[in-house]
């Protein structure tokens, strides 16, 4: 029987350790190695029922609240998909509708984030406030205190909607500057890690659309190292059409287009993604070495 647990405990670990103002040396003394602990906070490894049981013990906390972590994240992940398929829908009535009864019913901080987010981005979709506003509503919920310790997640979700706003409203600059200052926090776990793919996908397309394609480059190149690090291929046939786009652009080496066109042509094929296979083809079809 598997007797290891989620990587997600590891957070948990980490949240009531940095409360207690226990270090990692503390925590780990007599138990296991620094480096033991160090893997299972940043979601390397997951720990065992036994291991878990000790670090508990040496917290001073019941094993029961080592699991809270797991069960909010699943309620959490609920949640986020109902509003996002109703936010999707553009159906705001019952995004707001959905959203009163957390407001009344949840007591989960991170949850109750999600609502107000997701509140103020539909009032701007549905034309109730102006891009500003929200600009200014969400920079407020960002702005809160322990936000990033508490939730990465959603204070990279805030993030990237202050910099849609200002692209869709092309200023550009203020865009640009908020993608800067994300792009450098510390990514300390494989979830946070992974995150940090889509945003640099995400940057590197509203740099295409700007006509940037010498940063574009740069910023797709960014990508492919860390998706190849991360052993991750989410991105990376994306990551690869984006170089090869920008090369072609700036009049880059010929051969170097057709090996990243050819490479994301490839993984789109391997990953079943027909849609960007076909993008491929239909666009740069003169630019591929072989088709499959």
């Amino acid at each position: 029987m598997d007797t290891t647990l989620p990587k997600s405990i590891g957070n948990e670990i980490k949240r009531i350790r940095k409360e207690k103002k226990m270090t990692q040396a503390a925590l780990c003394d007599g138990i296991c190695s620094q480096a033991e602990i160090s893997k299972i906070e940043n979601g390397r490894n997951s720990p065992t029922i036994d291991l878990l049981q000790q670090i508990a013990k040496r917290l001073r906390v019941p094993i029961s609240l080592l699991f809270q972590d797991q069960h909010q994240s699943e309620q959490f992940r609920e949640v986020d998909r109902r509003l996002t398929e109703l936010f999707r829908e553009q159906n705001f009535d019952g995004l707001l509708i959905e959203i009163e009864k957390i407001k009344q019913s949840v007591f989960n901080n991170e949850i109750v984030l999600l609502a107000r987010y997701f509140e103020i981005v539909s009032a701007e979709r549905s034309k109730k406030v102006d891009y500003r506003s929200s600009i200014s509503q969400l920079a407020h919920l960002a702005d809160k205190e322990d936000i990033w310790f508490e939730s990465p997640k959603m204070f990279l979700r805030i993030k990237m909607a202050i910099a849609n706003f200002y692209f869709e409203n092309d200023q550009f600059i203020h865009s640009e500057n908020v993608y800067e200052e994300i792009l450098d926090l510390n990514y300390d776990t494989i979830e946070l890690k992974k995150t940090r793919l889509k945003i640099i996908y995400n940057h590197a397309q509203q740099l295409s659309f700007q006509g940037n394609y010498k940063k574009g480059f740069e910023t797709a190149n960014v990508g492919i190292k860390e998706s190849l690090a991360l052993d991750d291929g989410s991105f990376l046939g994306h990551f690869y059409y984006q170089r090869g786009y920008f090369n072609k652009k700036m009049g880059g080496d010929i051969d170097e287009i057709k090996k990243d066109f050819t490479l994301s042509y490839t993984i789109f094929k391997a990953f079943n993604m027909p849609n960007y296979e076909q993008l491929v083809i239909d666009s740069h079809v003169e630019y591929l070495l072989y088709r499959i």
